[in-house]
Formats: C-alpha cells, structure tokens, sequence
C-alpha cells in the first residue's frame, strides 16, 4: 500500500536516511564507535530541536505539561500519517501510535533495509531523549515499544 507523504514527513524520512547511511558507512571503518558518535550527534540534536521548539512557543518550564506541549510541537513537524496519542499521567508523558505505525524511522529503515530496532536505537530514541531534556535534564525516555504495528514511548520527569 502506498501513502502519500507530507513534504515535511518526506524530509524527516530524508534527513534520517542520510544520517543514518553515512553511519553505517562509517561503522565499516571504525567499528561500533560511529555508531555511539551517531547516538550522541542524534541526541544534541534533539536537544537543538527542542529548545528551537520551547523558543518559538514561549515555553519556559520544566514539568510534564511544558513536556507534552513540546512533545506535540516536536510530532506535529512531521505531519500525518505521523500520528501519536499523547497522555500525561502523573509526571508521564506516554506516546502511542497504532496500527499502521507510520513514522519516519520505520520508512527509513525500511528504504535502507536496515532493522528498525537498529535504526530506532541509532538514530529516533536520541533524538527523543534530546528533545525530552530539552526541557527538563533529568528526563527519561523509554520505548516501551517498537513495532510496525504499535509504537509506545514514554517519558517520566523523576
């Protein structure tokens, strides 16, 4: 079944594709070191992005709710089909995106014929992790998980 993406979705896909290939050429000369450099580059990334986000919505706080309203800026740069349900319980940000689970890490893993797990941990999860202590340092992201069917990410301010 072919979809018609978004531009912004499309340039998400691209971006991350090419991330993600020169990291795996990279990962034939120097090992699982490129990898680790990928997760870190990924994560300052994030970290930009969502401070560019707070910036622009005048976001000055660090609780769950700043957390969630960042969250949605964040989704809404890759338009639909790229859609999450978001709920806050306590100081938990929770994710879910469902059957079909459209976002532009699983297209790019699949473009590339990479595992999306692999693709995932390299290159979404740092970014998600960047953007989350964008807004509060102490943050943790976790993918509960990851599936072309379902997706769960959750975010808890300890």
């Amino acid at each position: 079944m072919e979809k018609e993406f978004s531009p912004e979705f499309q340039g998400v896909v691209q971006h991350m594709s090419g991330l993600m290939g020169l990291t795996s050429a990279f990962k034939e000369k120097y090992g699982d070191e490129a990898i680790e450099v990928t997760k870190d580059f990924a994560e300052k990334m994030g970290t930009i992005i969502g401070n560019r986000i707070k910036e622009g919505a005048g976001i000055s706080g660090s609780g769950i709710e700043d957390m969630e309203k960042v969250f949605r800026g964040f989704l809404s740069m890759a338009k639909p089909p790229h859609e999450f349900e978001l709920s806050v319980e306590g100081n938990t940000l929770t994710m879910k995106r469902e059957m079909p689970a459209v976002c532009p890490g699983l297209i790019a893993a699949k473009g590339m014929g990479i595992p999306p797990d692999m693709f995932c941990n390299t290159i979404t999860i740092p970014i998600w992790t960047g953007v989350a202590k964008s807004v509060n340092p102490d943050a943790v992201h976790a993918s509960e998980l990851m599936s072309e069917q379902k997706c769960i990410e959750s975010i808890e301010i300890p």
